[in-house]
């Protein structure tokens, strides 16, 4: 009997340890106000733009990523703003174990130019 004691003390165990090992990292993402998505969570840019400044911004809710992006010839800061962000403000959860989402749109746009941003929108602030 000792030895099924002890057997089902160690299942249990390392139950236990899996639960806070599978909940843990997904908790930490919800709470790490200093994570930024990569560039590369904005859309897909038209062909011949390409981002010229690549910023951090943060406030009380987190950080952002802020992406200066030059328009291609011929198309102004406010049609390559419409083009790569045509329903403004998106945001999409990256997955089942990160439940953050990720939040892009266009901070302003100049001549020939548009800034973008692409954060985390956390379900826990």
């Amino acid at each position: 009997m000792v030895r099924a004691r002890t057997v089902v003390r160690g299942v249990v165990g390392l139950a236990v340890v899996a639960a806070v090992g599978l909940t843990f990292p997904p908790l930490w993402l919800l709470v790490d106000e200093w994570a930024k998505p990569p560039a590369s969570a904005l859309p897909a840019l038209p062909d011949g733009a390409r981002v010229v400044a690549e910023d951090m911004g943060c406030g009380s809710g987190g950080c952002w990523r802020e992406l200066t992006v030059d328009a291609p010839d011929g198309m102004s800061g406010e049609e390559l703003a419409a083009e790569v962000m045509p329903e403004g403000e998106t945001s999409a959860f990256q997955g089942v174990l990160d439940l953050r989402r990720v939040v892009t749109g266009v901070m302003d746009t100049g001549a020939g130019s548009a800034r973008f941003y692409v954060g985390y929108d956390r379900l826990v602030d």
